[in-house]
């Protein structure tokens, strides 16, 4: 390899990066190898179709020699930086969580106005380079429509020719439901039996381009999903939820997300950077469910955190009623709810956090 690129390796210093590694299965085969070989280099083996290849077989990574991450797209203190606004960056990454109550209110709307911005935009990082240079949500939604349109080219590469039309319609059609509960039976008005949209779905999930959560209805530890209740759909990136609802016009003219998106864009962003904290595991997200026998309550996101139950609601605007949020900490053993919300930090009876302060979501769960 040194020979062939002209590039020295130095073992301990030097990364090497292998992408879109599932195209050469040589290359999978070799990763144990280099480690015995070479232990002290440092590999990354990348691959948006990894998970998808793999799962159809024929490819496997050796045991023991690899470890695992999940790359998600960007969350708000990591747009924060590519927008170069460093020193709100700082300040949100250094804020005691006991000095979060003394935000100024002209700091509060400003950082508000950026987590704003962020929610239009996405976290995709091509798009949100692009959207640094120019401030064009023009070139944006081209990007979003390139991107969605490679997304459905690339079904032929990890599924067989019968379910490349099932794939190719849950990729297009998924965005429209994010944040939302749905069913695979007539999924998005189709005439699709259960079995081939939800084999879709699993293969799309592979793919990483969307995640289905499970309701719970646990009241303590373990979290058991429950397969008989709709599943709640996050989509890769907000970002793709507007380009299929073509609201970046209407955001040009009115600014204000809650009041376009009725709070889906919101629980969509909170969700996927909920997910961006499941670095090294798959995630173990779910939202929460009372038994329909006992009464109905639903609460947006539920997790566990240090043996804690965590019940997360999101409210696009400043105020929103909590009632099933109420029902949770009654309910659940060793619970803790947490408020996401556009309004000022607040602990009171639950904890209510700014949309600003969610990269730091955990840090408010374990305290």
């Amino acid at each position: 390899m040194q020979l062939l690129f002209g590039k020295t390796l130095y073992p301990g210093k030097t990364l090497l990066i292998l992408d879109e590694i599932q195209s050469s299965p040589n290359a999978l085969n070799l990763l144990r190898f280099l480690y015995e070989l070479c232990p002290a280099l440092h590999v990354v083996a990348a691959g948006s179709l990894l998970d998808a290849t793999l799962s159809r077989g024929g490819l496997s990574l050796p045991v023991g020699r690899v470890e695992f991450a999940y790359i998600y797209p960007l969350n708000f203190f990591e747009y924060l930086l590519a927008m170069g606004e460093t020193t709100k960056l700082d300040y949100l990454k250094g804020l005691g969580i006991s000095d979060a109550k003394k935000i100024s209110e002209p700091i509060h709307n400003d950082l508000n106005k950026l987590f704003t911005d962020y929610a239009m935009v996405g976290g995709m990082p091509e798009v949100v380079k692009i959207y640094s240079e120019t401030r064009s949500l023009e070139q944006v939604k081209h990007i979003y429509s390139s991107l969605l349109t490679a997304f459905t080219d690339d079904v032929y590469k990890y599924s067989t020719l019968a379910d490349v039309r099932y794939l190719s319609f849950v990729i297009q059609n998924a965005p429209n439901f994010a944040a939302r509960l749905f069913r695979y039976e007539n999924f998005a008005g189709s005439n699709f039996r259960s079995r081939e949209v939800s084999h879709a779905f699993e293969l799309v999930e592979k793919a990483q381009i969307v995640h289905q959560l499970k309701a719970t209805s646990s009241t303590q530890l373990p979290l058991i999903g429950k397969s008989n209740r709709p599943k709640k759909l996050l989509f890769l990136d907000v970002g793709f939820y507007n380009y299929k609802a073509d609201i970046f016009s209407s955001y040009l003219n009115r600014g204000d997300l809650n009041d376009m998106y009725k709070g889906c864009a919101s629980e969509q962003i909170v969700g996927q950077n909920l997910l961006s904290t499941f670095v090294d595991k798959q995630p173990d997200l779910y939202y929460w469910a009372k038994e329909r026998t006992r009464g109905q309550a639903e609460v947006d996101f539920c997790f566990v955190s240090k043996s804690h139950v965590i019940g997360l609601e999101v409210k696009s605007g400043s105020y929103g009623k909590l009632a099933s949020a109420a029902v949770f900490e009654k309910e659940v053993s060793n619970s803790k709810v947490l408020r996401i919300y556009s309004g000022r930090f607040e602990e009171e009876r639950f904890t209510s956090i700014p949309f600003y302060l969610l990269p730091r979501i955990m840090e408010f769960a374990d305290s």
